[in-house]
């Protein structure tokens, strides 16, 4: 028996509002001839908006098992941030892009548009408007400016260290209780001051030097925790140490 045509629709939810990011519902330029659905299409133009910003949208996905959406976006400093916006939240305004994005996901997971948030997800790898991770690779390389080279867990962690602050991070408390045997990051932000994060040991992997330096650190030696300060100490000061 075909059910009638109004039991069968799902009822489109209200977007969620940010003053200045106000969702839009326009035509998405796509090759492809089938459009997103309308319903979605908000996102589309909430990514391009994060490029703007030089952020970048890593993943957007809905729980149907735990009615959870979960966004996850890398900040132009090389920060990655999650939102979660679980069914028994209390309601509150979006702060950001990243809340914004996360309260919409779930408003469509939470009706039934998971199947078309899926398809927008894949237009938007295809088009360019998210980053995929890709595991970090570690490095051996010899440390410039050491006579007597540390060992190879030391040079790892140096040589993540480094790549962390190409992106303008400080890295403070290396392999530390105090850090959770991880590390704490003062990371500079566009539209304000920096930000200190912790970034414990043992911490999920985020495809990023930053857990890859964290969970390595964690593992390290109480004497390979002290030359890790030394050797990321001198990379902080733009200077080598020959020992």
């Amino acid at each position: 028996m075909k059910l009638p045509r109004a039991l069968t629709q799902r009822p489109a939810p209200r977007m969620p509002e940010l003053v200045g990011f106000e969702p839009r519902f326009d035509t998405v330029p796509t090759p492809r001839v089938r459009q997103p659905a309308e319903v979605v299409r908000p996102l589309y133009w909430w990514a391009k908006d994060l490029r703007a910003n030089e952020d970048i949208l890593v993943d957007a996905r809905f729980d149907a098992e735990a009615m959870a959406a979960t966004v996850t976006v890398r900040l132009a400093s090389y920060q990655i941030v999650e939102v979660v916006r679980r069914h028994d939240d209390k309601p509150r305004l979006p702060h950001g892009l990243p809340t914004l994005i996360a309260e919409a996901v779930w408003r469509l997971g939470s009706l039934g548009w998971t199947d078309e948030l899926d398809e927008m997800m894949g237009l938007l790898r295809r088009l360019g408007l998210t980053a995929t991770p890709a595991a970090v690779k570690p490095s051996t390389v010899h440390i410039p400016g050491w006579v007597r080279q540390p060992d190879r867990a030391v040079r790892i962690a140096y040589w993540w260290s480094v790549a962390l602050k190409q992106h303008g991070w400080k890295l403070y408390a290396c392999g530390d209780a105090v850090a959770q045997h991880g590390f704490i990051a003062e990371i500079p932000c566009a539209d304000g001051d920096p930000v200190l994060v912790v970034y414990p040991g043992g911490m999920p992997a985020d495809g990023t030097e930053a857990s890859a330096l964290a969970n390595h650190l964690a593992r390290l030696g109480r004497s390979q925790r002290k030359v890790v300060q030394r050797v990321i100490g001198d990379a902080a000061a733009g200077e080598g140490r020959v020992v």
